[in-house]
């Protein structure tokens, strides 16, 4: 047998194997993707025949306020996890895996907690805990003699989007911390053992040598914290769903709502199918910088 067929039989081969996989990304993602993509064209309430609108839609959504105010709340989302999930569990597994290794299983358990709970379940304990009457942060704020302090989170404007903030930080900071933790035990001893004999404490070392060193981890985790932080929904919906008067509305509750409390699939079609490029943009965007970043 010659080596062209011997080629054409692996790929054959290579093919039957990937077919089943091929068939649920065409059946379950190209295709959803499409008819999203042909449902922006059309006036739709889900029951009655389509109204063909052409780029009216679109029109639509570039003059929606709320959109683009949900818009923005999206990538302020996704800046906080930046910095509080992706950089702030680095620090953390560095301290976890350098510092305090002794108690580092127990510390990642802790912080393990709220990744493997529910985030629905999440978001009635905090709705639970945000409650301005028997609520466990104002009665910590009572307890620290600032009276003043006191809120209904969830229910005010002009905090319901920072209270909805700190829970998506302390719900997904395990999970980078426990990802973080694997890229720092995989640096080598011997370069932290050769910066202690030129004399580099602890913070030199976790800017001089592990930030570059798991540089291609921080890539990675900021991707996935961007990717999620600008398609979230499902805390901010048992939160405050979107609430006070749009106050914390995200992309995916507005999309929720204009598809299946007011029914008008098109412009839902239209809101989930930007939002979609929009979040492939930002990651190629972040993608690029970080990797100039890292070859710098």
């Amino acid at each position: 047998m010659s080596t062209d067929d011997l080629a054409k039989r692996h790929n054959r081969a290579a093919l039957l194997f990937l077919s089943p996989a091929l068939l649920f990304v065409c059946v379950f993602v190209a295709y959803p993707v499409a008819y999203a993509g042909w449902l922006t064209l059309f006036q739709w309430d889900g029951a009655s025949a389509p109204v063909f609108v052409g780029a009216g839609n679109i029109l639509r959504l570039a003059v929606d306020s709320v959109f683009w105010a949900s818009l923005g709340r999206n990538l302020l989302v996704a800046l906080s996890a930046i910095v509080f999930q992706v950089f702030l569990a680095l620090a953390i597994a560095y301290c976890l895996v350098r510092i305090v290794p002794a108690f580092s299983r127990i510390f990642l358990f802790l912080y393990l907690v709220p990744v493997m709970v529910s985030e629905i379940c999440i978001g009635l304990l905090w709705r639970f805990m945000y409650n301005p009457y028997f609520g466990l942060v104002n009665a910590a704020l009572k307890l620290a003699g600032l009276d003043s302090w006191k809120r209904g989170w969830l229910g005010e404007s002009d905090t319901a989007f920072l209270a909805v903030v700190v829970v998506m930080s302390f719900t997904y900071l395990g999970l980078y911390v426990l990802l973080f933790t694997s890229a720092v035990r995989s640096v080598p001893e011997s370069v932290y053992e050769a910066a202690e004999i030129d004399g580099a404490g602890d913070l030199r070392k976790f800017f001089s040598i592990t930030i570059p060193m798991v540089w291609d981890a921080v890539r990675a985790n900021s991707l996935l914290a961007i990717i999620g932080s600008l398609k979230t929904f499902s805390l901010v919906f048992v939160l405050t769903n979107g609430g006070p008067s749009h106050a914390s509305e995200v992309v995916s509750t507005y999309l929720y709502k204009m598809g299946f409390s007011s029914f008008q699939m098109g412009y839902a079609a239209t809101i989930g199918f930007v939002q979609m490029v929009l979040t492939a943009l930002a990651a190629w965007i972040v993608f690029r910088f970080l990797k100039r970043k890292g070859e710098a």
